[in-house]
């Protein structure tokens, strides 16, 4: 599969739950400063605006890509891979 960026804006890097450890350890790879922190389950939501639907990864780039793609959480990893995770953009 493959992603088209340039028709969705990476929508599916926004309100994204990592593991509590993963925001220390990739902290000098955050390109959109976080504001707070929520606990959601057994891992943590950043947020970078005060607006949800505003609230886009920490690592996410201004081109859309990944400042840790090649270390990026299991949730990221399985996009597109399960069927809640789908994307109607992505070209298979």
């Amino acid at each position: 599969m493959k992603c088209r960026v340039s028709k969705c804006n990476a929508c599916c890097c926004y309100n994204i739950p990592f593991e509590a450890n993963e925001l220390e350890r990739f902290k000098d790879k955050i390109v959109n400063p976080v504001l707070f922190t929520l606990p959601q389950g057994m891992a943590t939501v950043a947020f970078t605006s005060e607006k949800p639907a505003l609230n886009k990864c920490p690592f996410l780039r201004r081109d859309f890509k990944c400042n840790i793609y090649e270390c990026r959480p299991d949730v990221c990893r399985k996009f597109g891979e399960i069927d809640k995770l789908k994307c109607k953009f992505l070209k298979q």
